[in-house]
């Protein structure tokens, strides 16, 4: 099948009738007892950051760690390697595109807002949602995450999990969703939510001028690639077959297209989408401190989404873009060449500059441990990124 008729609105629209059958068998096994505690339990843990094996949560699961723990025949972890330092080497502009592209883009689907809205999340823990997002993106990222019982594994059997409880949660508080955009958390959005963290990252760093080869945005792509494979985007019952995933990112811009051209939606038919997109706002914006906001600093953030996502993509979510401002936009967008001679760190050092980076911004460290219970105020974030390296390590 040539690749641009592979992502037919019928192929698309097959994908949005299918989701992750193995995960909701599993799940069914968690509630058979009691259903409410059940999936009390499923968030309670399984909303964690740290290494521990799913399995010691759920031992009734054992089956299903079990054939999920493999990576799919033929994973190339040179490739993967490549891929994971490269994130390393520009993870400042890589949580830069994440939070003010990638992110926010995503909302201008209501198919993804209103299933992101359910828990409210976004609005009363804003910091936690959003950062737990960069966490995510850290564990299948970084280096070593593919290796047995690695983070990038663990954190696939987990987010299935999860997302089996989501559709389970969907039926419930979003009665009418499968009947307007099919079944919950299906392998359509999964699919643009990989997307969003793989290719417009890259096309975030091509618009600012990272000057990444086509074989460098492969590899990074090839990375999630794998990691869409373990999330369950597949036929059914065939999880080594790839032909729901695109092949590299030329394709994975091709299926995007018709994401955008099937799910997007303007900004006045889209209140989720927009209350979730000023959110993300409002914390870029609070990330900067009072002083430079008060010497008109506060627009950083809206020039980045504006330059990353054009005037048309921030409307669509109700963001007024950045017309003037000329000057400051330049030194934005130059800022990153400051960065070049990071790249000449060796591969340890970029290692760990890029957790100590995203550990100052998200995680609390104890003992070794990382948590998704990452700081839910501002104050909680600066006290963090200063006073990190003061912490004791058995402090708790």
């Amino acid at each position: 099948m040539k690749t641009n008729e592979r992502w037919s609105d019928e192929f698309l629209s097959k994908l949005r009738t299918e989701s992750d059958e193995l995960a909701d068998k599993y799940l069914r096994l968690i509630m058979a007892d009691n259903e409410k505690s059940g999936v009390r339990k499923l968030f309670a843990t399984m909303d964690s950051n740290d290494a521990v094996p799913p399995g010691d949560h759920f031992p009734e699961l054992a089956e299903f760690f079990q054939l999920t723990h493999n990576l799919p025949p033929g994973t190339d972890l040179q490739r993967i390697r490549r891929g994971e330092l490269l994130f390393l080497k520009h993870i400042l502009a890589g949580a830069l595109v994440l939070l003010a592209k990638s992110l926010p883009e995503g909302y201008a689907a209501p198919n993804l807002s209103q299933i992101l809205s359910i828990s409210n999340d976004l609005k009363t823990h804003l910091y936690k949602r959003l950062l737990g997002t960069l966490q995510l993106v850290l564990n299948v990222s970084c280096a070593g995450g593919f290796e047995p019982g690695g983070r990038a594994v663990i954190t696939a059997q987990k987010l299935r999990l999860l997302h089996s409880g989501v559709r389970y949660l969907a039926d419930r508080f979003r009665p009418r969703f499968k009947e307007q955009y099919g079944v919950p958390v299906n392998h359509e959005d999964m699919l643009a939510t990989i997307m969003g963290f793989s290719l417009l990252v890259v096309e975030g760093w091509r618009t600012l001028n990272l000057g990444l080869s086509k074989q460098d945005e492969d590899d990074f792509y090839y990375v999630w690639q794998t990691f869409a494979l373990m999330m369950g985007i597949h036929p059914p019952d065939e999880p080594s077959n790839a032909e729901y995933i695109p092949n590299d990112i030329d394709d994975a811009a091709l299926f995007y297209d018709r994401y955008r051209s099937r799910h997007y939606v303007d900004a006045a038919v889209n209140p989720d989408g927009v209350a979730l997109a000023r959110a993300n706002l409002n914390m870029l914006r609070d990330m900067i401190p009072r002083p430079l906001r008060f010497l008109g600093l506060g627009l950083i953030p809206r020039i980045y989404m504006t330059e990353l996502m054009g005037d048309e993509g921030c409307r669509r979510i109700g963001i007024t873009p950045v017309w003037k401002h000329v000057h400051l936009k330049r030194i934005l967008m130059k800022i990153h060449d400051l960065l070049k001679p990071l790249e000449r760190f060796d591969e340890r050092d970029h290692i760990r500059f890029g957790q100590t980076i995203f550990q100052g911004m998200i995680n609390k460290a104890y003992d070794g441990r990382v948590t998704f219970e990452v700081p839910t105020t501002l104050r909680e974030v600066r006290r963090i990124a200063t006073e990190k390296t003061a912490l004791h390590p058995h402090h708790h």
